[in-house]
């Protein structure tokens, strides 16, 4: 039966004048440097090397107080040294060694005196700091190094001159019976932290307070440079098809052989391992792809597979860094691959394409996570605000944002977040309102914004920037992040040259080119909050006010400010949104305190150094600013020369599905997968993602032409 099958195959193609196609060798690559994949891929915990590569991340963080750090409504959630009134902070390491080390304190003082310290016996000290030039309130102090010990270091904290606690320092305290909304374990909380009332000559282990029923750890810290243990770096998902071609149309094609390998600087007591996966699926978060498999270790990992081993058309490669001493660090320089494909079908001549749209998915390395679609909170909260009328006759999806930011703006006037602070979701600060007549801050503004954003389909999270809180909203027709504040300032920035509304990240960069040009800021003596415009220099963004009429407070600290851009200076987020999910973990009375927590992402890149308080840190702008609900099409060509095999890849919070329009016939519901039938000439295709609660997302278009060719041309 097969040798009459493929004997009337042959047949059919001498009586059509055709032919067998030949079988076209074709060889595909991907790679370069280290840093392409640490731009166009995902990573932990490794960052940028300074002579080039990627290295494990050169700053750790110590600590075990973050999950419950902050003010308490349960109790005393700080303690003041002075007088005889000591501190003391243990710190247990098993390897001492580090190139610098700070100790970190989030500290308030309240006198003229310093705060003085002594590293496991050695003396230095915090001196007072300008307020009008540095209003951050905690500090960072450098002592050598070398003061470090293997196992039990002791911090001493005191303030002898001070003969009242009107003079003294205050340290804010974590509490053990906060740390589990904070997503600590309280089990040993206290044991690290020992206060003195007789000037040190004798010391009592937390529990603090008045009647001494609590367990505390005071919120000090080590900042040590050195790499941290361990992290890795992953390429994107590489398609063997393609490789690192820019192709719109690629012809079917059969993988034969794969070539791998990688190049580091692995210095002794340092590993690199290698691993690899297979997927079907164009997106890295899909279910089709297998288990990681290691391939090799070392400076050099040279790796080959093929047939029934290989047999995928995508592949993702991931590369642990790890080392047993914290002053080296392997590093990553280059990875290259090829492969070996087979070709039985030409691209074919007669299909060009004229204009396309389509650009790659940024994915985040973060694990995000989205509030899920079908919330029962989202139609109470359109209901309960009477949202639907809020937004009624707007024409496009960014003006019904505005109209909702202006409407938050005006629901309550700002003012304290205690007692019984709300928690993260809208209706729990609305709620508020009910109880006791106020909503609260900015934290709170944003948050309720953020909801209502959310109950429409469209994502939002809160920002933390210098001394603010604000909201980012995806803007489907925009195709990006927009910041909206709607506290006092009731606005967005934007670019007066284009007025497209502006992101965070973009008004971090004008930040930086308006106040630190050439610069790199320096968080202990640079003044960083509520800056004003500087005189002569216009500011680089406008305010887009949603009602230019209506008086708009806009005066913080006696001066004019343009919110956003004026706390630009660094960003840090939570990533997720999904308040009523997971009421928890979440930082302890969020914006009461100067943002102890350790939960957050944090930016940083050349002119804005990482803080010292955190210890999770990213440079990528794709981990805090994913791509949301656009499509990247892969569009590949069979046998025949009239039609194209689409694929549609998309990382959409609560997709549903996709929609096509081909000619402007009109939109129509599709898989992920879809048959392009083209006609003679000029041909047309939008496709977009939809979500569960019919958001559209920016659609990606092509444009080609077609002309009648003979079969197989």
């Amino acid at each position: 039966m097969k040798y009459l099958l493929n004997t009337a195959i042959v047949i059919a193609l001498s009586l059509s004048g055709g032919s067998a196609p030949a079988q076209e060798k074709v060889t595909t690559s991907w790679g370069g440097d280290a840093l392409k994949v640490y731009e166009t891929g995902f990573m932990h915990m490794v960052m940028k090397a300074p002579g080039g590569g990627v290295q494990l991340f050169n700053m750790e963080l110590v600590e075990n107080d973050s999950p419950g750090s902050g003010a308490s409504e349960k109790g005393i959630s700080n303690d003041v040294i002075w007088g005889k009134q000591q501190a003391r902070k243990l710190f247990f390491l098993e390897d001492p060694r580090a190139r610098k080390a700070w100790l970190v304190y989030f500290v308030s003082r309240k006198g003229k005196f310093p705060l003085s310290l002594k590293v496991n016996g050695k003396p230095t000290r915090i001196d007072s700091w300008d307020e009008k030039k540095n209003r951050e309130m905690y500090r960072w102090n450098e002592f050598p190094a070398e003061w470090l010990v293997k196992g039990k270091n002791t911090i001493d904290l005191s303030c002898p001159e001070a003969s009242s606690e009107q003079d003294g320092w205050q340290v804010y305290l974590s509490r053990a019976d906060e740390f589990e909304d904070g997503g600590g374990d309280p089990a040993h909380v206290g044991e690290t932290s020992f206060k003195s009332l007789d000037g040190g000559e004798t010391w009592k282990r937390s529990p603090f307070g008045p009647l001494g029923q609590t367990a505390a750890e005071y919120s000090i810290r080590l900042s040590l440079d050195r790499s941290v243990k361990t992290g890795w770096l992953a390429s994107p998902v590489i398609d063997l098809w393609k490789g690192d071609a820019k192709d719109t149309i690629v012809p079917q094609r059969e993988i034969r052989k794969l070539k791998f390998s990688l190049r580091s600087e692995a210095p002794e007591e340092t590993t690199v391992e290698c691993f690899i996966r297979r997927g079907s699926d164009p997106d890295p978060f899909s279910s089709e792809w297998e288990p990681y498999q290691f391939i090799g270790q070392g400076a050099a990992v040279d790796y080959e597979t093929g047939g029934a081993a290989l047999n995928r058309r995508y592949v993702q490669f991931r590369m642990v860094l790890s080392t047993k001493n914290p002053l080296k660090s392997p590093v990553i320089k280059s990875m290259q691959l090829t492969a070996e494909l087979n070709q039985r079908v030409p691209l074919h001549q007669n299909i060009r394409v004229v204009e396309a749209d389509n650009p790659p998915i940024s994915y985040s390395s973060l694990p995000w996570e989205w509030e899920k679609w079908d919330r029962p909170e989202f139609s109470e909260l359109r209901k309960r605000e009477n949202l639907d009328e809020v937004i009624a006759g707007s024409r496009t999806e960014f003006d019904a944002q505005v109209k909702l930011l202006h409407y938050v703006f005006k629901r309550w006037y700002p003012g304290g977040t205690l007692p019984e602070y709300p928690g993260w979701d809208a209706l729990s600060i609305l709620r508020r309102i009910d109880t006791s007549g106020g909503g609260g801050m900015c934290i709170q503004f944003a948050n309720v914004l953020g909801g209502m954003c959310m109950a429409y389909g469209w994502q939002a999270r809160l920002i933390n920037c210098i001394g603010h809180e604000v909201i980012e909203v995806w803007n489907d027709e925009y195709g990006k992040w927009i910041f909206f504040d709607a506290e006092f300032f009731d606005h967005y920035n934007y670019d007066p040259a284009t007025a497209e509304p502006l992101d965070m990240l973009e008004l971090h960069k004008l930040y930086l080119d308006y106040y630190f040009p050439n610069h790199t800021i320096d968080w202990m003596n640079d003044m960083i909050p509520w800056r004003n415009t500087l005189p002569g220099k216009p500011l680089p963004v406008r305010r887009g006010i949603a009602t230019p009429n209506d008086k708009i407070l806009i005066s913080h600290f006696g001066k004019v400010i343009t919110s956003g851009f004026a706390n630009a200076a660094f960003m840090r987020l939570i990533p997720r949104n999904n308040w009523y999910e997971k009421s928890t973990p979440r930082p302890l009375t969020h914006g009461n305190t100067w943002w102890p927590w350790d939960g957050y992402i944090n930016w940083y890149d050349d002119r804005t150094p990482p803080k010292r308080q955190y210890a999770w840190h990213t440079d990528r702008p794709q981990d805090m600013w994913p791509d949301l609900n656009l499509v990247h099409v892969d569009a590949t060509q069979g046998f025949g020369n009239d039609r194209l095999f689409l694929r549609f890849e998309t990382y959409t919070p609560n997709f549903s599905h996709f929609e096509v329009n081909a000619d402007d016939t009109g939109w129509k519901q599709t898989g992920e997968r879809w048959t392009w039938l083209l006609q003679s000439g000029r041909n047309t295709l939008k496709v977009r993602a939809v979500s569960k609660l019919g958001v559209k997302g920016k659609p990606s278009s092509f444009v080609l032409n077609h002309a009648d060719a003979p079969f197989g041309e």
